[in-house]
C-alpha cells in the first residue's frame, strides 16, 4: 500500500513494522545521514513516509552537526540528536515528506524539534511492543489517510498538498463527533463552503443547516434572531418566533464571526451550549436542541479572551482543541493552477456562462456543446470542443498576485475574466471575415488575455507591479549553534517556496528576487550553494 523508510541504527523498528503493518512495503534500516540520503534518492518518486529515530550509536565520520575537532563530549551529544540533524538535513531536499520521530529516551527535545523542522508526528517508545506497534500503527495510518485524500469534494477544492488533506481528514473526524468546532483563517479562505458542504454533509445529521453572520445583525436583534422571541417580548413582536437554533435542531448552526459577539450573547450562548436548551427572548420555559455548532473567525479567539473581548469559559465550552486553522492562498501556490482550473469549471457551469460559450460557438461556427480549460500552452484541438486558455503571461500574473481576498477573490476574478474573454470572443467572432478558423487561426480557443487580468486585479485594488512591495512568505527560524546558518536556513524555505511557484523558472526567480529576469543564472548559482537539488524539487513543481 505504502513505501516507508526507516531511518534508525537499530534493526528493532524495522522488525515491529514488518510484523505490525505487512500490507506496505519497508525499506532500511538506514543507519546514518549517508544511508538515509542515498535511499532518499534511490526511492525518490516513490516514498510516502519516514520514520527516523532520536539517537543513534554511530562512529563520528557518520555523525551530522559535530564542530571540527569534536571531542568524545561532543560526539555523545551529536549522537543523542542526530535524529533531529538529520530531520534537518532531510527537510532541505525533501520538505514535503511526511516523517514521524521516535525515541525510547527522555529528556531528546523531540516536540521542539518536531515543531521547528515539520515533522508530522512523534512517539515515544515504552518498551513494550504490543503498545508500541498499535501507537505507530495509529500514527502511520492517519498520515497515510491524509496523503490519499480526495482532492475536491464538491465546491471545496483541497488539492495536493498534504497540509490541506490533513485538514479534510481532522474535519472528517470532527464532523462525526458532538463537539463544536472553530474554523479560523482569513477572510475568504472558505469556512461557510466547509461547514455547510463538509461538516455538515458528513456529520450524518438529518436537520437543516442554518448559517447566520454575526457581523451582519443588528446588536439588538441577535438574541431573538439566535434564540427566538414570543410576542410581546418588545413593542411590535406579534408573534411567536423560532431561532437558529431551533431551525437547526438535528443538524447544523453555523456562527460566523463570533468574536462579533456581545458579553451577554457570549453568556447567553454559553448557557444554552452547556444545557442543550434555548430559552426564547420574552419566555420563560427551555426548549431542548440538538445542535452540531461550527463557528467561524477571523481573529484569534486565544488573544480575545486575553484582552477580555471574549469570554473564557465560552472560549473552553467551544473546545479550542477543535479549531481547524485554513491557511491563505498565498500559502498554496503548489496547487494555485490546479484551483484555478478547478475554479474556471464552476464558472463555466454558471447559467450566464453557458449562454454565452453558446454564443461563441454560434459566432465562431463550431458544434458541439464541450468546454474544457487549458493552463500555459495551446493544447491540441478536440473535434466540437470549445477551449478557455489561461497562456503563460496570464498565469505569470495570476502565480504572482498576493490574494488578500484569497479564495473569494480568486473565484471572482476567474468568473470576471471568462466573462469578458467570452464575450469579447462572441463580438470577434460575429465581425464579418473573422468566422471560425481561417486567418485567425485556431478559432475553438478563447484566450484569457494578460492585459485584461492586470485590470481586473487593479480594479480590486491590487498595485500594477506587485513586486514593487515586496514578495511576502512565512518561514521558520530554527535553532542552529551559528547566525550563518540560520540565515541559510531561511534561504533555502523561500529559495524551495519560490521555485514551485514559479515552476522551476530561474529567470522568474531572479525577477521577483533581483528585478532582473537576465539573472536566472545568478539565482541558479545561489540555489546550488544553498544545497539544494532540482532533481529533488521537480516533482512539487506544479
Amino acid at each position: 500500500m505504502a513505501d516507508i523508510l526507516v531511518i534508525d541504527d537499530q534493526d528493532r523498528t524495522l522488525e515491529l513494522c514488518r510484523r505490525a503493518m505487512p500490507e506496505h512495503t519497508w525499506h532500511g534500516p538506514a543507519r546514518c545521514w549517508r544511508e538515509a540520503n542515498e535511499a532518499l534518492k534511490a526511492h525518490r518518486r516513490r516514498l510516502d513516509l519516514a520514520l527516523l529515530d532520536i539517537h543513534f550509536d554511530v562512529s563520528a565520520e557518520d555523525l551530522l552537526g559535530l564542530p571540527e575537532a569534536p571531542t568524545e563530549a561532543d560526539v555523545r551529544r551529536a549522537q543523542r540528536r542526530q535524529g533531529i540533524e538529520i530531520l534537518a538535513a532531510l527537510r532541505r531536499g525533501r520538505p514535503d515528506l511526511p516523517v514521524v520521530l521516535m525515541t525510547a529516551r527522555g529528556g531528546a527535545g523531540m516536540e521542539q524539534a518536531a515543531d521547528r523542522h515539520g515533522a508530522e508526528e512523534y512517539t515515544y517508545f515504552l518498551d513494550d511492543e504490543g503498545i508500541d506497534a498499535r501507537a505507530l500503527r495509529g500514527q502511520v495510518e492517519g498520515i497515510l489517510r491524509a496523503q490519499r485524500g480526495t482532492e475536491s469534494d464538491g465546491p471545496i477544492y483541497w488539492g495536493r498538498s498534504l497540509e490541506m488533506r490533513r485538514i479534510r481528514q481532522r474535519l472528517l473526524t470532527l464532523a462525526r463527533g458532538r463537539l463544536p468546532v472553530i474554523l479560523g483563517g482569513a477572510t475568504g479562505t472558505g469556512k461557510s463552503l466547509i461547514a455547510r458542504h463538509f461538516v455538515h454533509a458528513r456529520s450524518g445529521r438529518k436537520g437543516k443547516f442554518v448559517a447566520v453572520d454575526l457581523s451582519t445583525l443588528p446588536r439588538d436583534l441577535v438574541a431573538a434572531h439566535l434564540f427566538g422571541s414570543v410576542r410581546g417580548a418588545w413593542t411590535g413582536s406579534v408573534g411567536d418566533r423560532r431561532g437558529a437554533f431551533e431551525e437547526a435542531d438535528g443538524g447544523t448552526l453555523f456562527l460566523d464571526e463570533i468574536g462579533n459577539l456581545g458579553e451577554d450573547l457570549q453568556r447567553m450562548l454559553l448557557t444554552v451550549l452547556q444545557e442543550r436548551a434555548v430559552t426564547r427572548v420574552g419566555d420563560t420555559r427551555e426548549r431542548k436542541v440538538d445542535v452540531k455548532l461550527v463557528v467561524a473567525t477571523n481573529e484569534d479567539l486565544a488573544e480575545l479572551v486575553q484582552r477580555g473581548r471574549f469570554r473564557a469559559d465560552l472560549f473552553m465550552r467551544l473546545n479550542p482543541a477543535c479549531t481547524v486553522e485554513l491557511p491563505p492562498l498565498r500559502e498554496r501556490a503548489s496547487d494555485l493552477d490546479r484551483l484555478l482550473v478547478f475554479s474556471a469549471e464552476r464558472s463555466l457551469a454558471e447559467e450566464h456562462v453557458v449562454e454565452l460559450c453558446g454564443e461563441v460557438r454560434q459566432a465562431l461556427g463550431l458544434q458541439g456543446d464541450a468546454v474544457r480549460v487549458a493552463v500555459g500552452e495551446v493544447p491540441e484541438a478536440r473535434p466540437g470542443a470549445l477551449t478557455l486558455l489561461f497562456p503563460e503571461r496570464t498565469m505569470d500574473l495570476l502565480r504572482r498576485h498576493r490574494w488578500p481576498g484569497n479564495l473569494r477573490e480568486l473565484a471572482m476574478t476567474v468568473e470576471n475574466a471568462i466573462t469578458f474573454s467570452l464575450a469579447e470572443a462572441a463580438s470577434a467572432g460575429a465581425t464579418p471575415g473573422r468566422r471560425g478558423s481561417g486567418e485567425d487561426g485556431r478559432g475553438d480557443v478563447v484566450q484569457v488575455r494578460p492585459k485584461l487580468v492586470r485590470d481586473l486585479l487593479v480594479a480590486v485594488g491590487a498595485d500594477e507591479d506587485e513586486r514593487d512591495d515586496g514578495w511576502r512568505l512565512e518561514v521558520r527560524v530554527r535553532t542552529h549553534d551559528g547566525l550563518n546558518k540560520v540565515a541559510q536556513d531561511v534561504e533555502r524555505q523561500y529559495f524551495t517556496r519560490l521555485y514551485v511557484q514559479e515552476r522551476g523558472d530561474f529567470a522568474a526567480m531572479a525577477r521577483v528576487l533581483l528585478g532582473d529576469a537576465d539573472a536566472g543564472r545568478k539565482v541558479q548559482l545561489r540555489f546550488n550553494q544553498l544545497g539544494l537539488k532540482v532533481r529533488e524539487l521537480k516533482d512539487h513543481v506544479g
